[in-house]
C-alpha cells in the first residue's frame, strides 16, 4: 500500500485520514487502478451500447412491435449501464476509500461524470460552507448518546457532496478535525 504524504503544496498538511475497517476494503483483485480500467471498459461499452441504440432508431421499421420492445429494451439497459458506472460505482468506491483531511481542505473520491457535475475530489476548506450530520442513538456503556452516521458536505455552489455511511468513530474524529482545525460549523 502507498504511503501518503504528510504535506502537500496544493493541499496542505495531512491532519486526518480515515481508518477503513477490513471487511469494506476492496479486494485486492479489483481494487485502485483495477477498478478503474474495469469502469473505463464499461463506459466504452456504454458508447458501443448506445451507437447500437441509434442504429436501431436510424434502421429499423419502428412500426413492427419487435422492434419497439428490441429498442425500449435497449435503452432501458444503456440507462442502467450508466447509472451503475457513474453513481453506483462511485459511491461505493467513496465507501471504500478514505477520506483525507488536509490543512487546505478535503479530499474525497469522485468520479470523473461527477468531477464535470461540479464535484471535485479536492474540496478546498473555503468551498465548504457547512457540513450536514445525521446522528442514530446508539447504547454504549448503558447509556444512549447521538453519534454520526453519514456525513455530507453543504458546498458554496449549491451542491451537497454525500460521504455515505462511515464507522461512528472515525466520523465523530473527522468531523471533530474539520471542525476545530478547518473551521467548518455542522447544521
Amino acid at each position: 500500500m502507498a504511503k501518503t504524504k504528510k504535506t502537500d503544496s496544493t493541499k496542505g498538511e495531512l491532519l486526518y485520514t480515515e481508518g477503513i475497517p477490513k471487511k469494506l476494503q476492496p479486494r485486492k483483485v479489483l481494487a485502485g487502478k483495477r477498478w478503474s480500467y474495469l469502469e473505463n471498459i464499461g463506459r466504452i461499452v456504454a458508447i458501443g451500447f448506445f451507437i447500437f441504440v441509434l442504429y436501431l432508431l436510424t434502421s429499423t421499421d419502428l412500426s413492427r412491435s419487435a422492434n419497439q420492445i428490441n429498442l425500449a429494451m435497449s435503452i432501458v439497459a444503456l440507462i442502467l449501464m450508466v447509472y451503475f458506472i457513474e453513481i453506483v460505482s462511485p459511491r461505493g468506491r467513496r465507501l471504500s476509500t478514505p477520506v483525507r483531511i488536509y490543512s487546505r481542505g478535503v479530499e474525497v473520491h469522485t468520479s470523473a461524470l461527477e468531477e464535470l457535475r461540479g464535484y471535485p475530489s479536492f474540496i478546498a476548506k473555503d468551498k465548504i460552507s457547512h457540513m450536514v450530520v445525521t446522528r442514530l442513538k446508539v447504547s454504549h456503556e448503558g447509556k444512549e448518546i447521538l453519534m454520526p452516521t453519514t456525513l455530507k458536505l453543504a458546498l458554496t455552489n449549491g451542491k451537497m457532496m454525500d460521504l455515505g455511511r462511515r464507522n461512528y468513530n472515525e466520523l465523530f474524529n473527522m468531523i471533530k478535525v474539520l471542525s476545530e482545525k478547518l473551521g467548518i460549523a455542522e447544521r
